[in-house]
């Protein structure tokens, strides 16, 4: 079993809505204005990210964006959970259904992130950590968003971690280490968009993949 990671890259006011599910979340007009929403405030920030940005990029009307939207603040929620949605949640889903055991599975996981980074230039970082810093205590419900993802983060791998199938003994309590997990890879992606080198991020990652080695037996 390899314990190291493989680093070879294969108006802007209202923000208080929260997501509500519609007879139109398939509709091919809003998904394409969702994903335009969300690249923008991942890559830019949300406040630096205009209603009228976003259907330019899109290329809709604004009358299409309040057909499918109430406001930035609706948009930005799906956003954020269409984020954790596909770029956290499945990627670790699909890295624990193929490993059993834990270490190889965070190994793996890492890579993964590791290669997106890469991918994207080592721009956007974590857009959940990015609006944790951005919004602050001024929105509080985007604030309790992000929250509850982050804490979803954490419950997610907790469960991995205490599955009786899995193999591999971590020498630290389960969430504990879950919060370890995610307070570090957070760190990680802040300095990739900051420094944007690839040897600091390679050097970074394979620190990660070092922890792992330490924190888990097996």
């Amino acid at each position: 079993m390899s314990t190291a990671l493989n680093l070879q890259a294969t108006p802007a006011n209202d923000m208080t809505d929260t997501p509500e599910t519609t007879d139109n979340s398939q509709n091919p007009t809003r998904l394409k204005l969702l994903e335009c929403a969300e690249k923008l405030f991942w890559y830019q920030g949300i406040r630096a990210t205009s209603i009228d940005e976003i259907v330019k990029t899109a290329d809709q009307s604004k009358g299409a964006f309040f057909h499918y939207f109430s406001s930035k603040g609706e948009i930005t929620a799906l956003a954020l959970n269409k984020y954790a949605e596909e770029e956290i949640f499945e990627k670790l889903e699909k890295q624990f259904s193929q490993y059993k055991n834990i270490k190889e599975s965070l190994l793996n996981w890492g890579h993964e992130i590791y290669n997106g980074c890469v991918m994207r230039n080592y721009k956007g970082g974590c857009f959940l950590g990015n609006t944790a810093l951005e919004i602050g205590d001024t929105d509080p419900k985007i604030h309790a968003e992000v929250s509850k993802l982050m804490l979803e983060w954490e419950n997610r791998l907790v469960g991995y971690f205490r599955e009786e199938t899995r193999t591999g003994e971590i020498l630290m309590e389960p969430r504990q280490f879950a919060r370890l997990v995610i307070f570090t890879l957070q760190g990680m992606m802040m300095s990739s968009k900051t420094h944007r080198d690839k040897n600091r991020t390679a050097r970074e990652f394979q620190a990660l993949a070092e922890l792992y080695e330490r924190m888990i037996k097996g």
